[in-house]
């Protein structure tokens, strides 16, 4: 009877299961984190940057997109693209905090700026 009664109870739920399942699978009790990574993107349009300071979050890929009738590559310390005609793209994950400057090797006076948080 007292097997009955204690198995009536733990179906019920009023027994507690001391960190076991009643599918005999133990309990995980290891929390995992996921980052969110984002993608933002910097729009290459007039022989300018837009926008020209971009704030992201450490793991944040960035997209290039050129919307301009003449070519454009991007130049920094760390990355550089190849050359993108009109409608091409050109992307690059910040997995480093800081301030990456870049400009156009081809326009030198096209000058953005990433700052990763």
């Amino acid at each position: 009877m007292k097997k009955i009664i204690s198995l009536c109870l733990l179906t019920i739920g009023l027994l507690p299961l001391g960190g076991c399942s009643l599918s005999g699978t133990p309990t995980d009790t290891n929390t995992t984190t996921t980052t969110t990574v984002s993608t933002n993107t910097v729009n290459i349009q007039n022989l300018t940057f837009s926008p020209t300071t971009l704030t992201v979050q450490k793991g944040t890929t960035v997209t290039w997109t050129n919307n301009d009738s003449a070519p454009h590559q991007i130049k920094a310390d760390a990355f550089n693209s190849s050359q993108l005609a009109k409608g091409q793209s050109f992307s690059f994950t910040f997995n480093t905090v800081g301030t990456f400057d870049y400009s156009c090797s081809i326009h030198p006076s096209m000058l953005g700026k990433i700052v990763v948080e």
